[in-house]
């Protein structure tokens, strides 16, 4: 019988792995570690739509290079896509990779995240929530309106993730208490927020006008089903076209809460807590708030003017004396 060394076997059975087997191996890796749904369907979709532009998933997994990946980074640079884009990419690239090279399906080689601008992030304007927060009439007004309308004041009351509000159920409110049980995080912790006034009332409002029962998802489908983020994010599409705002992104919702909170007196600490960050940096890119937002309080406590008021006041006692 031949002798065949280990690594010359390995390195024929890596020569008829593809990069669609490896995904599909690396898929089952990630559901596996119990990785969030919403991560396994990103990754899902960087496999779909992002890996291809690169790479055909039918190619062998070794035809994958430093030099590829630093060509494909810099074609999506000469293209004028944003720098989250084509850092998402590489990041999520990285860990696909990463996993093929620790199975020593590919050889490892270096893989760098690129250097980019954060940019703030955007809210809506005042003017806009306040357009988006009018009430429709419910006498006239299509059920995906009305859900739409409280759904938005859940956003601005609590400042959760759309994959938080799909998830929370009517016994979840806590009238009682005032407080409002999330489930469902992205930290995988469960964590209890406030229930403010207005939004108390509208809920109250809405689970009796829908005949929402206790254990029933507070924003299902029509059919009591629970809604997609795809869903969601037509249903909203088309109630910010019937109130005339430009519709920028739901995530806009939390940043919106986040500029609103410090910009009425609150603090950046408690902030954190309510947006449940794992460090204060992250908070601060939620907030989009420029020097002239606090003109007033940045003029109190300038400090030219209140060296010049210290002088002010030395020359007057100096003047009194004489």
């Amino acid at each position: 019988m031949a002798r065949i060394k280990l690594r010359a076997f390995r390195d024929v059975k890596n020569y008829t792995r593809t990069v669609s087997d490896c995904y599909e191996e690396y898929m089952n890796y990630c559901k596996y570690r119990g990785q969030r749904e919403a991560t396994i369907e990103s990754k899902k979709s960087f496999y779909k739509y992002e890996l291809p532009k690169m790479i055909s998933v039918d190619e062998n997994i070794t035809k994958i290079t430093e030099g590829m990946v630093q060509a494909h980074v810099t074609s999506m640079m000469d293209r004028g896509l944003k720098g989250n884009s084509y850092s998402t990419f590489v990041v999520k690239l990285k860990a696909f990779l990463t996993y093929c090279f620790k199975k020593e399906y590919l050889k490892e080689f270096e893989i760098k995240i690129p250097n980019v601008l954060l940019e703030k992030k955007s809210i809506y304007t005042e003017k806009e929530i306040k357009m988006l927060l009018t009430k429709p009439d419910l006498d006239t007004c299509v059920i995906g309106d009305y859900r739409s309308y409280v759904m938005i004041a859940f956003f601005m009351g609590t400042g959760c993730r759309s994959q938080t509000i799909l998830n929370v159920r009517v016994k979840d409110i806590n009238y009682e208490n005032q407080s409002i049980l999330f489930r469902h995080m992205k930290t995988k912790r469960q964590e209890t927020v406030p229930l403010s006034r207005f939004l108390r009332g509208e809920l109250l409002e809405y689970i009796s006008n829908m005949g929402l029962k206790n254990n029933d998802l507070l924003f299902p489908k029509i059919d009591g089903t629970q809604m997609s983020y795809n869903t969601l994010h037509e249903n909203l599409e088309n109630y910010f076209k019937h109130c005339n705002v430009k519709m920028h992104g739901i995530n806009t919702f939390r940043n919106t809460f986040a500029t609103m909170f410090i910009k009425n007196g609150g603090d950046i600490y408690k902030l954190k807590v309510l947006l449940n960050h794992s460090t204060i940096k992250t908070t601060e890119r939620y907030v989009n708030l420029l020097p002239l937002d606090f003109k007033e309080e940045l003029l109190q406590y300038n400090p030219l003017d209140v060296l010049r008021n210290r002088v002010k006041g030395t020359r007057m006692k100096l003047k009194n004396r004489k």
